[in-house]
């Protein structure tokens, strides 16, 4: 069965839910979004589970407080309990600088589990 419009939807949040706690320095939330054992490879480094996770997140937000990540192109097909995903980002420093540090793209491998939806395995490839 393909995605319905529910499951699409809560996708989506995930991926805003997602970007919004590390703009913010959520580390939990952040490490929430993906399963307990899942996997971030950010192009440097994989980090496995979500304390290194949650850890990932708040040294980013330590490092870059002003940077935001926007998501664009959101593409997610799966079979209602499984499904692939991916994401355009263009990260910026907001205030006075406003330039763009980095752009790329996701690839995301999401099940649906009894927390909702969350991701197994997350890739981002910086664009060269």
């Amino acid at each position: 069965m393909p995605l319905g419009t529910d499951d699409l939807v809560a996708i989506q949040q995930l991926y805003a839910r997602y970007n919004t706690a590390i703009d913010t320095g959520d580390g939990q939330t952040f490490a929430h979004c993906f399963v307990p054992d899942g996997t971030f490879d950010p192009g440097n480094g994989v980090q496995e589970g979500r304390e290194a996770i949650a850890a990932f997140a708040e040294n980013t937000h330590k490092a870059m407080p002003l940077m935001r990540h926007n998501a664009t192109n959101i593409v997610a097909d799966g079979d209602g309990r499984t499904a692939t995903g991916s994401a355009f980002l263009i990260g910026y420093l907001a205030g006075p600088d406003h330039k763009v540090i980095v752009t790329g793209r996701y690839h995301d491998s999401l099940v649906k589990t009894d927390e909702g939806w969350q991701f197994t395995e997350r890739n981002f490839h910086p664009d060269a």
